[in-house]
């Protein structure tokens, strides 16, 4: 690995110097054709630049080196993701966990992206995986109890809304999901009492948002 072209690429990054950490993890590269790690590196670094395009092809050619590089397949489907090809992307994502069967992260997006399709059976148990393997990520129980609650299975949506609050007693977006579990059941004092309490949250975030912007 050229670690002297990684090192100035990941300096340039926290610089937030695109042009210079793109050419200097580009260098890297062509100093390290066939090291899986660089290539993974520099798709990184494109993601961050916000360049999609050049990420997925740089991911590949990792994942084309090291087949079972969990990581790069993650961001080969982030990066298609980002260029609207869903397809791709669950494809990336299903590989990455076959690579890893214990990465909750990568369970996490196969499960967001057979919920978009429709298909809560795959993706109810791509979030059970989740859980099972990160039960600390909140965003992974609150996207199982969504598929729970639309599937009519109000009291384990309850639940795992409530799981992901204790994880994150500022997660707005659960406390709203569970007004409209409320609002299911015709309590509208309940759902009156999430609802506020997300607005509160959302409006808590918003001023320290404008505040750090004005410093």
């Amino acid at each position: 690995m050229s670690t002297f072209d990684v090192d100035r690429a990941r300096r340039f990054v926290l610089a937030r110097n695109w042009p210079s950490a793109l050419e200097a993890a580009a260098l890297a590269a062509e100093k390290s054709p066939d090291d899986a790690s660089v290539w993974y590196f520099k798709g990184s670094v494109e993601m961050a630049a916000k360049r999609p395009g050049d990420a997925l092809v740089s991911a590949l050619r990792a994942t084309s080196l090291a087949p079972q590089d969990a990581k790069a397949w993650l961001l080969a489907g982030s990066a298609a993701e980002e260029l609207g090809d869903p397809r791709a992307a669950l494809d990336s994502y299903e590989r990455a966990v076959s690579a890893a069967p214990r990465w909750g992260l990568a369970w996490n997006r196969v499960g967001t992206f057979a919920f978009d399709a429709g298909d809560l059976d795959k993706a109810e148990r791509a979030f059970a995986q989740a859980v099972d393997c990160d039960p600390g990520h909140a965003r992974s129980w609150n996207n199982l109890a969504m598929v729970q609650a639309r599937r009519g299975h109000l009291d384990d949506a309850e639940n795992a809304f409530k799981r992901a609050l204790g994880i994150w007693p500022d997660y707005s977006v659960a406390f709203r999901n569970l007004a409209l579990i409320a609002a299911a059941r015709g309590n509208a004092q309940q759902r009156a009492t999430y609802e506020t309490l997300a607005a509160r949250i959302e409006a808590i975030k918003s001023e320290e948002a404008a505040a750090g912007a004005g410093r």
